[in-house]
């Protein structure tokens, strides 16, 4: 019996962190996809993802993967492309069969080499693996994740130009630390500002609330136009913040809501407002992964 890959390597991650330089790193793009280990022996190939599932049968696409020496098993992600730009709300609603020739996967990292675990060495060296095995290898559905070292300040803006998720700084001398958040790979994702208004929110058992919902109008990206919903905010909020908010919340109830919204919330009157962070706006026009800043002054 020959040699095999194991059935699973829990993947690295990295830690949230703020745009910085060093000549100790590795900067590259950020890919808004799936997370997924692309494992190559006896002439197919598995996309493992972070949950132990097999994404291949949902990316039938990316089976000329296979074609890869045998052995060999990458760490990536799964990427739909719009216009030449990674569309995560496109891997949402499209994700099984997601389009034959926008879905890639992008490696940035290797685990095996000839059968052989490659996680003990330093990114360097797995770096330079990785580039040697993909130079010249021809399949459309695989992409090298580009970067640089040192750098990271303009790389980041120039992301955030392209309005691209971010970017993620790895340290040159540390090993694939399988499963562990240890800091040797930082994440620094863009973050959009808007002004929102408070039209409502979700209550939560014992005096409390789950997301506030909110509204707003003339957003990046947008034409000027009425207030409309955004979508939900629950994360953010401090002790101190939910409380007082809570209070505000309660002194100004309304019977329905100041503009059209899907959600069953408790309504409040206009005057509340406060600063969400975001990443995006999502196809339907929501805020993406939104975060409570703080409120603004009435």
């Amino acid at each position: 019996m020959g040699p095999s890959l194991p059935q699973f390597v829990a993947p690295m991650l990295a830690v949230l962190g703020q745009p910085f330089d060093s000549d100790a790193h590795f900067f590259e793009i950020k890919w808004d996809g799936f997370r997924a280990a692309a494992m190559v022996e006896g002439g197919t190939v598995r996309l493992m993802s972070r949950n132990r599932i097999d994404l291949l049968p949902q990316f039938r696409s990316l089976s000329p993967l296979a074609a890869l020496p045998d052995g060999l098993a990458l760490d990536g992600e799964i990427v739909a492309f719009r216009d030449g730009k990674p569309d995560f709300d496109l891997m949402l609603h499209r994700g099984r069969g997601a389009g034959q020739k926008v879905v890639r996967f992008v490696a940035f990292d290797v685990l095996y080499q000839d059968y052989e675990s490659r996680l003990a060495l330093p990114f360097t060296q797995r770096r330079e693996i990785l580039e040697k095995v993909l130079r010249g290898v021809e399949i459309p559905e695989l992409m090298l994740s580009d970067g640089m070292i040192g750098g990271g300040l303009a790389l980041y803006r120039s992301a955030c130009e392209q309005e691209l998720e971010g970017v993620v700084a790895k340290k040159l001398s540390s090993p694939y630390a399988s499963g562990k958040r240890n800091g040797a790979w930082v994440k620094i994702k863009r973050r959009l500002r808007i002004q929102v208004a408070v039209i409502g929110y979700i209550e939560k058992p014992g005096n409390d609330f789950q997301s506030l919902l909110v509204a707003g109008s003339g957003l990046p990206g947008e034409q000027p136009g009425p207030l409309r919903f955004l979508g939900r905010v629950g994360g953010g909020f401090t002790e101190a913040s939910r409380t007082e908010m809570y209070g505000l919340l309660r002194a100004h109830p309304r019977a329905a809501p100041l503009v059209p919204c899907p959600e069953h919330g408790a309504w409040v009157e206009p005057g509340l407002y406060c600063e969400v962070s975001y990443a995006e706006l999502t196809e339907g026009g929501l805020l993406r992964a939104p975060v409570f800043e703080g409120l603004i002054p009435g």
